[in-house]
């Protein structure tokens, strides 16, 4: 059985020195490695299994599983969800069970700072920003799984919980995490450290893109780094990937509404001269 309103967590953080996950292969999944995302998303779904397979299997509603909340663009951890969820899926219908839903919680606004850099404090003044919406139509009498990599204040849940009330729904639900911050003495800064463990720059973020044992795949926070960097990071950055890919950054930004952040403007302008100039040089070879 399970209470209507619960949290698991794979690891705890108690101490910042003393971690029971690998914290420079959380930093390469943070930046994009989907190859890791898709090894710890085994991991929580065999822990998850382990703790709730009773319940799972004994449940008389169908489960709906929800990431963190998204735009077109989604952050790291949607990449954990899938793998989560196939596993999860491939589970329940072994034991002739139904499948799960998945929904999401689509994020309408945002902000252009690194989050992971805010205290608790600064995190509860941003919740104006962090705007988001639900379609509940679906819901019914059906179990609420939410999936996220990690919790550190709690105020990205509370957002969730302030969503689901002024939305009227009221169904059971359960928070899951990969990795939950237990101690309240370490200070916040602690998930930026962590987020940036192996990959702290646009270079190093170019071992990702170029190893094709990562599997690079575009999240939010890998273009958030790439608009806040410095023209000479930037311009060295640009040079070292291919059109396709700058091209898909480009495009990706848009898609997140990031030419509206003015911190972010400067930098999209000279992605895209970067990108027509190359575009002009491969159309040049044809004439």
């Amino acid at each position: 059985m399970i209470d209507d309103e619960q949290r698991f967590a794979l690891h705890t953080i108690n101490d910042p020195k003393n971690l029971s996950f690998d914290r420079y292969a959380y930093s390469r999944y943070k930046y994009g490695d989907s190859n890791q995302a898709k090894q710890f998303g085994q991991e929580l779904y065999t822990g998850f299994l382990d703790r709730y397979r009773d319940f799972l299997l004994s449940s008389n509603q169908q489960f709906i599983a929800i990431s963190s909340p998204r735009s077109t663009i989604p952050p790291a951890v949607y990449y954990i969800f899938q793998t989560f969820i196939e596993k999860l899926n491939r589970f329940l219908q072994l034991n002739k069970c139904e499948p799960i839903i998945e929904h999401t919680i689509q994020r309408i606004g945002t902000i252009a700072e690194d989050y992971s850099l805010l205290s608790r404090h600064e995190r509860l003044d941003r919740l104006i920003d962090e705007r988001y919406s639900i379609d509940c139509q679906d819901f019914g009498n059906k179990f609420l799984l939410f999936v996220d990599d990690i919790r550190i204040t709690g105020i990205h849940e509370m957002n969730i919980i302030r969503l689901l009330k002024t939305s009227n729904i009221y169904n059971s639900r359960l928070f899951i995490y990969y990795a939950q911050l237990v101690n309240d003495k370490i200070p916040t800064s602690f998930e930026y450290e962590l987020n940036r463990s192996a990959i702290s720059n646009l270079e190093q973020l170019l071992t990702i893109i170029h190893n094709p044992s990562s599997s690079f795949q575009i999240n939010t926070r890998v273009l958030k780094e790439i608009l806040r960097s410095n023209l000479s990071e930037l311009d060295y950055f640009l040079q070292s990937i291919s059109t396709d890919l700058m091209s898909q950054l480009y495009h990706a930004c848009f898609a997140c509404n990031y030419q509206t952040i003015e911190i972010f403007v400067d930098s999209l302008e000279y992605i895209h001269r970067c990108l027509q100039q190359r575009q002009n040089e491969k159309q040049a070879k044809y004439l």
